[in-house]
């Protein structure tokens, strides 16, 4: 397309502070977002602190567009994520660079090795649900969060019990719930996530450089806290790597074996950092992202009982024909997955994906200064009625079994294009089969519970979450042989109120 004489400019804006605009964009942003939507249409640009102007745009039409952007047409590292994950991250990194990562990240957390998984998957999540009794109460974000750290614990250090894997475990969760505060989060947001992340990892490299782990206590600054726990996990990463470097076992087949085995296109080992930084994002993306979609996911069931007793017969017809409980089978099952995706439509964790532009560059009928920041916006788009029916702001899991057929540009709860979520796959795995032995096994309750109340969305951690979380009581819980081919007597298996 022609742009000689053409004029970059930007779609319009509320008249709001940018403050506003950022607190807005924090807490209750869906409805933030619906009313720009109704003022602008599918274009309209926010101003926030601390960064350029961020368009944000819901027509399917121009998100293919963004979709298919070039990568010399974005700059990545420009990413709004305030967390100091490591600058070499998949996800900060440009061009050949990015392509030559993804191609070293993604194979492990897809196909067979992924499969070989799901046995694990399943067994920790029993784990778990064996140890609860009637009247146990937890928050649901931070229950499915402490249920992925333990397959984040196997999928990358292959570690399931032991005293390092408690380690890592209470220093991973620490570190994530220390970088994701409000504090740090509104400093990256008024200074700027790329200037923060820099000045929080010179603190990090300076620290490790003189060993100093400090106390991993809650300081003067919302920083301290976050920096002396990645000082600690950063240094249990790098003695894993060099012991797996000394090793050199291919049959070591956990993440972090694969990363700290691989080599750059010179044959040489990858640099400590650019590992450590792989390894951290792998956390923080398994952690962060599924606690969010599983909270939400959790408020639809607990309004929808009728939909948790489908999903209940449909894992039990599958126990039935596989002889027992396949977890490949059952996250592969139809409504489950539809159940999954009807709620990842309506109530998606990540707001949208974004690309910062390097260039005057035309998307749909726009054509927009460098400098600018586009977003397709997940909630929005997800919810359009020419795109959905009519019915679209309604959860109903069957228009996925009905021939509804939704195409990159106008479903994406992950990302898209070149720069979708690396661990999809595994994500959405782990989700149905946590998902499917909650509806086999357990009986929950809640204020949520069969009404229409629901909690304000805000920002938590880069992903949007129930502010004050989803809170439940355990009603009942099966025994595992529930439902269990040659089990005649499941009732008295049930631990009950």
């Amino acid at each position: 397309m022609a742009t000689a004489g053409l004029k970059a400019i930007l779609p319009p804006s509320p008249k709001d502070m940018k403050l506003t605009q950022a607190f807005k964009m924090g807490h209750g942003i869906w409805q933030y977002l619906e009313k720009q939507h109704d003022a602008f249409g599918d274009y309209f640009t926010l101003m926030l602190p601390g960064q350029g102007p961020m368009v944000i745009i819901s027509d399917p039409v121009a998100i293919k567009d963004i979709f298919s952007l070039k990568p010399e047409q974005y700059d990545a590292s420009l990413v709004q994520i305030p967390m100091d994950v490591g600058e070499q991250n998949t996800v900060f990194l440009n061009k050949k660079e990015h392509q030559d990562s993804r191609k070293m990240v993604i194979p492990p957390l897809n196909t067979d090795r992924l499969k070989s998984r799901a046995g694990v998957m399943h067994e920790i999540v029993s784990e778990h649900i064996n140890s609860w009794k009637p009247g146990d109460q937890f928050n649901v974000p931070r229950l499915i969060g402490d249920i992925t750290l333990d397959v984040i614990c196997y999928t990358v250090f292959n570690l399931r019990r032991g005293e390092r894997k408690d380690q890592y475990q209470q220093i991973m969760l620490g570190w994530l719930l220390s970088a994701c505060s409000d504090a740090n989060f509104a400093v990256g947001a008024l200074i700027g996530a790329k200037k923060y992340r820099a000045k929080l990892n010179k603190a990090y490299l300076k620290r490790t450089a003189k060993n100093d782990f400090g106390d991993g206590k809650k300081g003067l600054f919302p920083w301290k806290q976050a920096i002396d726990l990645k000082v600690q996990l950063a240094d249990m990463i790098r003695q894993d790597i060099r012991t797996i470097r000394e090793r050199n076992d291919s049959a070591e087949t956990h993440m972090l074996a694969i990363l700290a085995r691989a080599t750059d296109e010179d044959g040489n080992p990858l640099e400590e950092e650019r590992v450590i930084a792989e390894t951290i994002g792998l956390l923080v993306g398994g952690h962060e992202t599924s606690a969010a979609t599983a909270a939400w996911f959790m408020i639809w069931l607990l309004k929808k009982p009728d939909i948790v007793q489908r999903m209940r017969a449909e894992v039990k017809e599958s126990l039935e024909k596989e002889a027992g409980f396949d977890p490949v089978k059952v996250a592969e099952l139809p409504f489950l997955t539809a159940c999954l995706n009807e709620s990842q439509r309506l109530t998606p964790s990540a707001v949208g994906t974004i690309r910062w532009l390097t260039q005057d560059t035309h998307i749909g009928p726009l054509f927009l200064p460098k400098g600018s920041a586009v977003l397709p916006c997940t909630y929005l788009t997800q919810r359009r009625r020419d795109i959905f029916g009519e019915d679209a702001h309604e959860y109903r899991p069957d228009r996925w079994l009905e021939g509804g057929r939704f195409g990159p540009n106008e479903y994406f709860p992950f990302g898209g294009g070149r720069r979708a979520c690396v661990g999809m796959s595994q994500a959405r795995q782990q989700l149905r089969i946590i998902f499917a032995e909650f509806a086999r096994r357990v009986e929950f309750d809640s204020e949520h519970s069969e009404n229409d109340t629901w909690p304000i969305p805000r920002q938590i951690g880069g992903q949007t979450e129930p502010d004050g979380g989803v809170w439940v009581t355990v009603k009942s819980v099966r025994s595992e042989d529930t439902d269990m081919p040659g089990n005649d007597n499941p009732a008295m298996a049930v631990k009950q109120a």
